[in-house]
């Protein structure tokens, strides 16, 4: 693949973030802590250099391979609303897959329509046989989202992440290239 691929949902189009997008980036970032207290690196509040250190990395991603980050933009305006990714590890045809919305699109089915493009270039382009997401304990929604889509719950990871000094949980699903 020596492109990176584009993709369209039916509200969505799933895309390489741009330098263009660097305003969006930061608004939707900066939209709520919540998006910080969710993830495992997403600072708060997310400045102009933590968008382009997060553009050079999905480029980079693409160039060595091991990355494939994406925009979510509304199909109507094609601005970025959110991103998600998958972090792959070839040797053993696993990727972790995350993602993040800007709060005003939340509960509106995005993060799933997203997330079955996703899942759907993993395991056919890719030809991965594992994908796995995980959440906080305290971020529930993230959870509903991965059952929503087919993965299972595999586990907690006691005390896996350091975060604002706290050993923090993580709850771990994956969906197998089987099941699909």
């Amino acid at each position: 693949m020596q492109n990176f691929p584009t993709f369209s949902t039916a509200r969505l189009v799933l895309s390489l973030p741009a330098i263009s997008d660097l305003e969006d980036i930061i608004f939707h970032a900066n939209s709520t802590s919540e998006i910080a207290e969710n993830t495992i690196t997403f600072p708060y509040p997310y400045e102009e250099k933590n968008a382009h250190f997060w553009l050079k990395m999905a480029e980079d991603g693409f160039a060595k391979k091991d990355a494939y980050i994406f925009a979510i933009r509304e199909k109507e305006n094609l601005k970025l609303i959110g991103a998600i990714g998958l972090h792959v590890d070839f040797a053993n045809r696993k990727a972790e897959i995350g993602y993040w919305l800007g709060k005003s699109f939340w509960n509106k089915g995005y993060v799933s329509e997203a997330l079955q493009k996703i899942v759907e270039f993993g395991f056919e382009e890719l030809h991965l046989n594992k994908i796995y997401a995980s959440h906080f304990p305290h971020n529930p929604a993230s959870g509903k989202v991965l059952q929503k889509n087919c993965f299972e719950f595999e586990g907690i990871l006691k005390q896996e992440v350091l975060k604002n000094g706290q050993f923090l949980d993580l709850h771990r699903y994956a969906i197998f290239q089987e099941n699909i």
